[in-house]
């Protein structure tokens, strides 16, 4: 998998706060289930496979180095199956953040369709420690337009 970059996006009504990420997925055997389309669970690696790519693209190299990100909760809404070889992107987007936690959106797409959309909750963390870090403007900045 490869990550295809930050970019502005639009949200309702008008430009959102914060930018996107694409990050492309080509759909491989080893994902397929039983009944021919990708296992259910492997949804869940994309999704913190984007995330993780969106912050290392976005976020400043002294933040990547100190701060991890772990789920707190994914929401997944299955639309439409995904198969071997198809080419997907995922585009993840920060929603909102409080404190040290951080709303995630990410749509999983394929030719103009979506084959799933997830909701994720992340809280932020120092490497080190393992204490939860607080979301400063600071911090977030690089993720705003």
């Amino acid at each position: 998998m490869k990550q295809a970059g930050a970019e502005p996006s639009g949200g309702p009504g008008g430009r959102s706060q914060y930018r996107s990420h694409r990050h492309a997925i080509t759909v491989s055997a080893d994902a397929i289930d039983e009944l021919g389309h990708v296992n259910n669970a492997v949804y869940l690696q994309w999704v913190q496979q984007a995330i993780t790519a969106y912050w290392r693209a976005v976020a400043r190299k002294e933040d990547v180095d100190r701060l991890r990100w772990i789920v707190a909760s994914h929401e997944i809404f299955y639309r439409k199956p995904a198969y071997h070889r198809d080419s997907l992107i995922a585009t993840v987007q920060v929603m909102k953040h409080t404190a040290s936690r951080a709303w995630f959106s990410t749509h999983i797409g394929r030719d103009g369709e979506t084959v799933a959309e997830v909701h994720s909750t992340l809280c932020c963390l120092d490497a080190s420690s393992g204490q939860l870090v607080r979301i400063t403007p600071d911090l977030a900045q690089p993720f705003c337009l």
